[in-house]
């Protein structure tokens, strides 16, 4: 089996898949030339989201052949390689759900510092100010909060566990998931109900056609006066004009937003200069270590024997086949 990595930087740490499986013949690309150049002869893609562009979608589309059997994203997010287009007939996984404990970590780390007036902590220290009573009387805790979570897939379940060990209720929006941590799962033709009786709302829905401005005026509007929101899944979930008023009004007293609606967002964008915003570029992934590695290898593992064995692959991606 002859697999090609496209990997545009050299410092990818999941080059260690061509190391840990040493059955394969690795060719690695390190950009839409090299993939043109290389692509021919393999029978498995290994792409990565972040850099899958117009460029690249040619290369592959014009100078594959029919040996390619399969294409594995080591991202969770396959949305950019959806948008460049992939091969049709051609199955796809994802490594959805190997990063889940660390981005989970991000959101409840954004979640607890929106709460708790980080922000305008960071603010008086710099100014050498000591705002006591001033932050003190805006800090909210997630102890008896309710904590909606929109989209119970392997992050939003692990949100749910890392936010009930603060003694918080949650409740969740999804279309077929469940947990045990939750105490109430809404379908989303009832997400109006469910952020009416929020706290807060953290977002950890996938993108697709279903959940582009999902959290619309309306949506932000049901939610609980005062109430914080954390999206660290994508920014187009969100009705960014929509957020931005909510928060300006004093409707939300807080966001946590790891993802914006467009990236990176221009200088003027007013998200910068909302004092209530804590904004983090993209990073929530980041951090993931050796864990994160094994859990991403245990996958690869499985879903090669699949491949060998012409099973089902775990975590396909069926709208790359439509």
């Amino acid at each position: 089996m002859r697999a090609l990595f496209c990997a545009f930087h050299k410092g990818d740490r999941l080059l260690r898949l061509s190391e840990d499986f040493g059955e394969i013949e690795w060719l690695v690309a390190h950009s839409p030339a090299e993939v043109a150049a290389k692509i021919r002869d393999v029978d498995l893609l290994i792409l990565n989201n972040r850099i899958c562009g117009p460029d690249l979608g040619v290369a592959i589309r014009d100078n594959m052949t029919a040996r390619l059997k399969w294409i594995h994203f080591v991202t969770s997010g396959v949305e950019m390689g959806l948008a460049m287009g992939l091969p049709r007939d051609v199955p796809v996984s994802s490594a959805a759900g190997t990063n889940g404990p660390v981005l989970a970590e991000h959101a409840v780390t954004l979640l607890l510092a929106t709460m708790r007036r980080f922000a305008d902590i960071h603010r008086g220290q710099s100014a050498h100010e000591w705002r006591r009573r001033e932050i003190s009387e805006a800090i909210r805790s997630l102890e008896g909060a309710r904590v909606c979570v929109l989209g119970l897939g392997a992050v939003g379940r692990e949100v749910a566990r890392k936010v009930r060990a603060f003694d918080a209720d949650v409740i969740a929006v999804s279309r077929n998931g469940s947990d045990p941590n939750v105490s109430r799962v809404y379908p989303r033709e009832n997400i109006h109900e469910a952020f009416a009786i929020s706290d807060a709302l953290v977002i950890c829905a996938n993108s697709d056609s279903s959940t582009r401005r999902l959290v619309g005026a309306r949506e932000l509007a049901a939610l609980k006066k005062g109430g914080f929101i954390v999206n660290m899944a994508r920014g187009e979930i969100i009705d960014e004009p929509a957020l931005v008023a909510a928060l300006c009004s004093g409707h939300l007293a807080g966001a946590g937003l790891d993802v914006v609606d467009g990236e990176p967002p221009a200088r003027d964008n007013p998200l910068f200069d909302i004092p209530t915003v804590i904004l983090s570029p993209h990073v929530s992934g980041g951090g993931s270590g050796e864990n994160a590695y094994q859990r991403h290898r245990a996958l690869f593992a499985e879903n090669l024997r699949r491949f060998n064995a012409g099973e089902a692959l775990l975590n396909p991606v069926h709208s790359a086949l439509s």
